[in-house]
């Protein structure tokens, strides 16, 4: 009989840094998608293509629900390997919602407002995507540590 080898436990200090957000970035991001939103709402921004300011003020709100779910506290989910499958997934859903935005946003020419809009989305998205960039390989390497087979 070939005895399986069980997988690698994990470093719950390592899950716990790869999983959780900085209370200070979460916040910062929090805030620029206030603006963000305000600005899709409130703002002057102009389109030749009838329905988009609607269009765009649903993907931002959608875009700050996946904000909101990608910083969200993991502990509540007992087994690492759960919590890391989750952050992973919902830095999927943020980056596929990120796109949207960016989809629709580019499709604005021009109003009062768009260049606050255009500077306010730019940092965020900048920002969001360097730290899901780098929380993402850091994801994968966990979980690839606990199933690597011994030489």
């Amino acid at each position: 009989m070939i005895a399986q080898r069980s997988p690698v436990d994990f470093d719950p200090v390592a899950v716990q840094a790869a999983v959780h957000l900085d209370a200070g970035l979460c916040h910062r991001w929090r805030r620029e998608w206030g603006l963000l939103m305000d600005l899709a709402v409130w703002g002057e921004l102009r389109s030749t293509q009838i329905g988009l300011p609607g269009k765009l003020r649903k993907r931002v709100l959608e875009f700050g629900e996946r904000l909101r779910s990608y910083g969200s506290d993991r502990s509540w989910i007992p087994h690492p390997r759960e919590q890391i499958k989750n952050a992973l997934s919902t830095s999927l859903q943020t980056r596929e919602s990120l796109e949207k935005v960016s989809e629709i946003a580019g499709q604005f020419s021009n109003g009062a407002d768009i260049a606050a809009f255009r500077t306010v989305w730019e940092a965020l998205s900048a920002a969001l995507m360097a730290d899901m960039a780098a929380r993402e390989e850091l994801l994968v390497r966990l979980l690839n540590q606990q199933y690597q087979e011994e030489v």
